[in-house]
């Protein structure tokens, strides 16, 4: 059962979406070309991890899953604790620990069910 859970094809499609929809295209002010810029560049992650999800299998697939959401955690909590200003799109946001709650978790259950797969450990 906890395979099933943390499978890391599941969560890379989990994470794709929730990223796209709510991380960048609901909150992105589509009239500024600087916000357009940026979630552009931002919703390449989401092409990489579907690519990752529906491309590779077993441990690749487990591998890619760590070496892209342990980073992004890792700068999520150096972002939270730094306490730094995100000033684009339609809402200024102090990064700050409520806050990125549900972003450190989703991304931290990615990282971690792809080192459960990686055979790493």
């Amino acid at each position: 059962m906890i395979d099933t859970i943390l499978d890391p094809q599941i969560w890379l499609v989990i994470v794709a979406l929730m990223h796209a929809i709510m991380g960048v295209i609901l909150p992105t002010d589509w009239q500024d070309d600087t916000s357009k810029l940026v979630s552009g560049w931002f919703l390449l992650s989401t092409v990489t991890m579907l690519g990752t999800a529906f491309l590779l299998e077993g441990e690749e697939m487990a591998k890619m899953a760590v070496l892209i959401a342990g980073p992004i955690w890792v700068w999520f909590v150096i972002i939270c604790a730094q306490g730094l200003e995100y000033n684009l799109g339609k809402n200024q946001i102090t990064m700050n620990w409520k806050e990125n709650a549900p972003p450190l978790l989703i991304w931290g259950i990615l990282a971690l069910s792809g080192l459960l797969g990686s055979g790493w450990i």
